[in-house]
C-alpha cells in the first residue's frame, strides 16, 4: 500500500511538453523524462458500491502489463490529494478483488458478492508524458502531463492535466515547483479527478460543481481558535476551486460574484485570526486584497446588467432615454470580458495565491487551543458596533449615509458567515434578516445613483427619468430606514451564550 500526495491541474497551454522540459533545464533541475501510452478501464457494480465507499477500482494497462488498482479514502485539502491505494500484477484483464488486502474493506461489503456484480464504466486512453524530478533538497517528484480522453458508452470528453506527485521528500518542495511550473504554464486547481468525471459521463450528467457557498462555515464549538481557521479557509478553497470550474463551463457574471464573495470570505477570515496567525500571513491576505480590488468592477457590472436587460426591473423606464440606454451599453463594453477574466484566473499569480493558501493549511500552528466561542463572541461584536454607530433608530439617513456603510456592513455579514453554526440557527436568521435586506438595499441604491450619475451627462434630461429616479431613491430610503430601526432594535443572537 501506498500513500498518494499529489496535486492535480487542468492545463490551458500550448507546446506544454516543451516548456516544462526548458524550465527544468533552465533551472538546472536534475531530470528524467519518459512518455507512456496509458489505457485504464474502471469498474463498479451496478448499484456503484465503490463509489458511496469512496473508493476507486481500475485496470491499467501500459507495455504490455496489466495492473489492477484500488484507490481508498483519502483527504483532499484544498485540492491536495492524499488517498491510499493497492496496486497488484495481474495477467486477465479484469479485477480479481481477492487480490487486495482484506482489511480495505467495510464491514458491510462482501467481496465475493462485489466480484460477481462488477460491471466496466468507463474508460480513460491518454498519452503520459513523465518527468522524474530531484530537487536540491532531495525530494523526489513525479510530474505527469496526460492528454487523451475519457469515454463511456459513445460519449468522451478531453483530457489535458497536470499531476505532481510526492515520490518522497516533503510536501512543500512539492509546491515550490508546481509554483515554479505557475511561471510558464497556464493552469488552474484540478477539483473533480479523472474518476469523477467519468462517473459523471457514465451517468450522462453534468460534473457536480458546487453553485452557492451556504451562509455558514463547517465550523461549531468543537473547534479551537486554530484549527477553526483552517477549516474556515479550506472549506472556501473548496468552493472557490468549484466556483472556478462552473464559471470556466458557463461564464455569467452571477457565478463571477460568487468567486469574488467566496475571495472576500477568505480574505476576512485573515483578518479575523490575525492576532493568531505567523507573519507571512500578511503577505497572504494583501494578495488576497488584490485579487478582490481587482475584481472590484464585478459589482459595478452586474449593476449594469440589471440596467440594460430588457427584461430587467428598470429597462421600461429606461426607455425614455435612448441616449442613456446606449450611455450604459457603452459602459459595459469597457468592462472585462470573460476571457480576460479566464486568462486571470489560470495566470501564476492567482495559482501562487492559491499555493500559498494551501501550504498554509498544511503547516497549520495548532499551538492557539483557546476556546472559540469568547473570541466569537467579541468579534461578532466588534464588528456589528461600528455599524451606524453615530445614527439613532428614529434618524433617516440620506443615499450617501447608507452608501458608505456598505464595505462596514459586508464585513459584519462576513463576520456572521464565519461563525454563524456555533449559535442558534433560528436566532441568527432572525437578527440577520433585517441586515441582509439592508444589504440588498444598499446594493439598489448603487444602481441607482449608476442612473443618476448618467443622467448628469446628457444633454437633455427627460423630466419623467429624473423624477422616476428620484422618487425610487425616496422610496428606497424609507423601507432602508425601516429595516434599519429593526436591525438596531433586534437583541444580538451571540449574547448571553455560554
Amino acid at each position: 500500500m501506498v500513500t498518494e500526495i499529489e496535486l492535480k491541474y487542468f492545463v490551458t497551454s500550448d507546446n506544454t511538453q516543451e516548456k516544462i522540459t526548458q524550465l527544468f533545464t533552465t533551472k538546472q533541475l536534475s531530470f528524467s523524462c519518459e512518455t507512456k501510452q496509458l489505457s485504464n478501464c474502471y469498474y463498479d457494480t451496478t448499484n456503484l458500491d465503490f463509489r458511496r465507499h469512496d473508493m476507486g477500482l481500475r485496470i491499467r494497462g501500459c507495455d504490455g502489463k496489466l495492473e489492477q488498482t484500488i484507490k481508498t479514502a483519502g483527504v483532499v485539502i484544498a485540492g491536495l490529494h492524499q488517498r491510499p491505494e493497492y496496486n497488484v500484477n495481474i495477467v486477465n484483464n479484469f479485477p480479481e478483488l481477492s487480490l487486495f488486502p482484506n482489511e480495505i474493506w467495510q464491514s458491510t461489503q462482501k467481496v465475493e458478492q462485489l466480484q460477481e456484480s462488477l460491471i466496466p464504466l468507463f474508460s480513460t486512453d491518454f498519452t503520459r508524458i513523465i518527468w522524474l524530478v530531484t530537487l536540491s533538497s532531495g525530494t523526489v517528484v513525479e510530474v505527469a502531463f496526460d492528454q487523451g480522453d475519457i469515454s463511456s458508452d459513445g460519449r468522451s470528453v478531453k483530457i489535458c492535466e497536470l499531476e505532481l506527485e510526492l515520490v518522497s521528500g516533503i510536501t512543500s518542495d512539492l509546491l515550490l515547483l508546481a509554483k515554479l511550473l505557475f511561471s510558464v504554464l497556464l493552469v488552474r486547481p484540478s477539483s473533480q479527478s479523472k474518476a469523477a468525471r467519468g462517473y459523471g459521463l457514465w451517468k450522462n450528467i453534468p460534473v457536480n460543481y458546487k453553485k452557492n457557498i451556504t451562509d455558514t462555515l463547517p465550523i461549531d464549538r468543537s473547534h479551537s481558535i486554530s484549527n477553526a481557521f483552517s477549516t474556515g479557509i479550506n472549506y472556501c478553497l473548496v468552493n472557490l476551486h468549484d466556483h472556478i470550474e462552473y464559471y470556466i463551463t458557463s461564464p455569467s457574471l452571477v457565478e463571477l460574484e460568487k468567486i469574488t464573495e467566496t475571495l472576500a470570505l477568505i480574505r476576512h477570515g485573515f483578518w479575523l485570526f490575525a492576532d493568531y496567525l505567523p507573519e507571512e500571513a500578511v503577505k497572504i491576505r494583501d494578495e488576497l486584497s488584490y485579487f478582490v480590488h481587482l475584481l472590484s468592477w464585478v459589482d459595478n457590472a452586474v449593476n449594469l446588467q440589471e440596467l440594460t436587460n430588457k427584461t430587467g426591473n428598470y429597462r421600461r423606464k429606461l426607455n425614455y432615454s435612448e441616449q442613456l440606454v446606449e450611455q450604459l451599453r457603452m459602459e459595459k463594453r469597457r468592462l472585462p470580458t470573460s476571457e480576460n477574466v479566464i486568462e486571470l484566473l489560470h495566470g501564476q499569480r492567482f495559482n501562487t495565491l492559491q499555493a500559498h493558501l494551501l501550504e498554509m493549511l498544511l503547516t497549520e500552528d495548532t499551538q492557539f487551543s483557546d476556546s472559540l466561542l469568547p473570541f466569537a463572541q467579541q468579534s461578532l461584536t466588534k464588528s456589528m458596533a461600528v455599524l451606524f454607530a453615530n445614527s439613532t433608530p428614529s434618524q433617516s439617513l440620506s443615499s450617501e449615509q447608507y452608501l458608505s456603510q456598505a464595505k462596514l456592513l459586508n464585513r459584519s455579514l462576513l463576520t456572521g458567515t464565519w461563525f454563524g453554526l456555533l449559535f442558534d440557527e433560528e436566532e441568527r436568521k432572525q437578527y440577520r434578516a433585517p441586515w441582509l435586506d439592508i444589504q440588498q438595499g444598499i446594493s439598489e441604491l448603487q444602481t441607482l445613483w449608476i442612473i443618476h450619475q448618467q443622467l448628469q451627462t446628457l444633454d437633455e434630461k427627460p423630466k419623467k427619468l429624473v423624477l422616476w429616479q428620484g422618487s425610487k431613491v425616496e422610496g428606497l430610503l424609507i423601507a432602508l430606514d425601516s429595516s434599519r430601526n429593526m436591525a438596531l432594535l433586534t437583541k444580538p443572537y451571540w449574547l448571553d451564550e455560554s
